[in-house]
């Protein structure tokens, strides 16, 4: 025997998928020696065998009651029934209970397949995960697309299968939690603590660029085998379907740069084939529209650049900010949400929070800098936006803090500050009022208030721009509302401290 099996290593086996413990649970770690069929005749030949019954042979009740009985008398390693029928009587439950013999039940599925596969698992582990391999070659061919493919593995194992980006978020299927034992960037197939992870490889280049990963609740050595072979023959396909992602994210980039290149050469003046390409795109070009500008770090390559492009898409969304695009520029990703009516001013505001958060939520080593524009309409409107986007990016751009978000709002503003920042009574006030923060110890809570002040007094997002936690921000202006003596709740006293603080950098 390769390996040792209990009752409960064979009920996570596929063909017991459905089948209930109905008794006996107090024996569910008895060895499993042998699988054996009982019809009426005596157990006694197949001690530490688990038993399968049919229907007929159980029925009626007092059968059952009389098997479990020399079940334990004959040292059987559990029963295993397969009947739609209704289940034992309460006394055979009790006695089960009592003597600790497995009682399981089996509402579906036919007796004698059942028998085959539990034996060829027990007796023969390698046939058992050839033969898994099999199934699960046959179950996806002619799927295409990753659900359709991890639906189909995921129901021949009984185990559900993920997949999952590079950095362990759950693309497709359901989240895990992943051990730390278990290295995302060591690209070879993973197991630890009933986790398996197995690489997907970049179609384009020998880096991983997802994985597929499943967790067992009963992790048998043979069972483990059995999914990480499944995990490695579902893996090419898994790629294939990158690959046509790509393919078409590639054309479907391709068309809708066009498109944009059109739109922005004409305006208002766009042709009719240009409004077809656009609404094939899900475009609505006579909606208001708000544009988002954002610059990452430059030196990404291609496959890293897309990877950061979706993921921010990502972020977008998952604030509330619904875009209709998000293309890659170049050295620039522009993206715009779109809606029927005019956005209330106040959205503004709101808009700014929601792609500060997204910001926040993206990778800081990335140095993303972004810029918003204000509602415009029309074919005319989404060019506008997108410029004061633009502006608005390299107002951002020139903070040396990141993430940095500024809304084209905020320009005149911004250029007013300039204007005052400049000055040698600024300056001067700057140094007087930031003094008991200038020595080498204070410079953390300098950077500290700078990036609080910067962005929009929210202790979140502050966190999230330093990399420390929220708790030590707290802790920070505690301790900066001490030495300066100031309000940071009051407006005109943070605005005042912004203009000093960028005074500084001038």
């Amino acid at each position: 025997m390769s390996e040792t099996l209990r009752v409960a290593d064979l009920l996570a086996e596929p063909e017991l998928s459905g089948a209930r413990v109905v008794a006996g649970a107090a024996g569910l770690e008895r060895l499993v020696l042998d699988v054996a069929w009982y019809d009426a005749g005596d157990p006694a030949a197949v001690a530490d065998s688990l038993l399968l019954c049919r229907p007929e042979a159980v029925a009626p009740a007092y059968r059952l009651d009389a098997l479990v009985r020399r079940a334990h008398d004959s040292g059987v390693a559990g029963l295993l029934v397969v009947a739609e029928t209704e289940v034992p009587l309460l006394a055979t439950s009790r006695l089960a209970d009592r003597l600790a013999v497995p009682l399981v039940w089996l509402p579906h599925g036919r007796p004698v397949h059942v028998l085959q596969e539990l034996t060829v698992r027990v007796r023969a582990p390698e046939l058992a995960e050839a033969r898994v391999v099999n199934r699960v070659v046959r179950r996806v061919h002619g799927r295409h697309t990753a659900p359709e493919i991890l639906g189909a593995v995921g129901d021949e194992l009984a185990v559900p299968v993920s997949m999952l980006a590079a950095d362990g978020r759950s693309l497709v299927g359901p989240e895990l939690e992943l051990p730390d034992e278990i290295r995302l960037d060591r690209a070879i197939p993973q197991r630890e603590a009933g986790f398996l992870v197995h690489p997907v490889h970049d179609p384009d280049s020998p880096r991983v660029t997802a994985w597929l990963a499943a967790r067992l609740d009963r992790p048998s050595h043979g069972r483990m085998n059995q999914v990480a072979s499944a995990l490695a023959v579902t893996e090419p396909h898994v790629r294939s379907w990158l690959t046509t992602q790509r393919a078409q994210s590639r054309h479907d980039a391709l068309v809708e740069r066009q498109t944009l290149a059109e739109i922005v050469a004409h305006r208002d003046g766009v042709s009719r084939g240009v409004v077809e390409s656009a609404v094939s795109l899900g475009w609505q070009l006579q909606q208001w529209h708000v544009g988002v500008h954002a610059v990452p770090r430059t030196g990404l390559d291609d496959n890293d650049r897309e990877r950061a492009r979706a993921r921010w898409a990502s972020e977008l969304a998952a604030q509330g900010v619904a875009v209709v695009a998000c293309q890659d520029d170049g050295d620039r990703w522009l993206a715009w949400a779109s809606a029927e009516v005019e956005p209330p001013t106040a959205d503004a505001r709101a808009v700014l929070q929601q792609v500060r958060r997204a910001a926040a939520a993206m990778p800081r080593d990335l140095g993303i800098a972004v810029g918003i524009g204000r509602p415009h309409r029309g074919p005319g409107g989404l060019v506008e936006t997108l410029d004061e986007a633009r502006n608005a990016a390299l107002l951002a751009l020139s903070h040396d803090y990141r993430p940095v978000v500024e809304h084209s709002d905020e320009l005149g503003v911004a250029r007013l500050l300039a204007t005052w920042q400049e000055s040698e009574v600024t300056r001067s006030f700057a140094e007087t009022a930031l003094a008991p923060l200038m020595d080498a110890p204070s410079q953390v809570l300098l950077a500290t208030l700078r990036a609080y002040l910067e962005c929009g007094g929210s202790v979140v997002e502050t966190a999230a721009a330093t990399g420390a936690h929220r708790n030590t921000i707290t802790t920070r202006l505690q301790q900066i509302r001490e030495r300066l003596g100031v309000d940071l709740n009051d407006p005109s006293q943070r605005l005042a401290l912004q203009v000093a603080c960028r005074s500084l950098r001038v």
